[in-house]
């Protein structure tokens, strides 16, 4: 019997437990902008450009 393909509007990426490439790379750039810092450590002009995503 053929397996049935999945649409990927029928995934529930809610419940995913991968992400996907591009969300990936973009939260590896937030996590090295915050450079481990504490959150009270971060300076709030900081913020906007922390949460930058998708540099377009």
């Amino acid at each position: 019997m053929k397996q049935e393909k999945k649409f990927i509007s029928e995934i529930d990426l809610n419940k995913s437990s991968k992400a996907c490439s591009p969300c990936i790379m973009e939260c590896k750039k937030i996590d090295q902008r915050i450079n481990k810092r504490k959150l009270e450590e971060i300076e709030p002009k900081e913020v906007p450009h922390l949460l930058k995503v998708f540099d377009f």
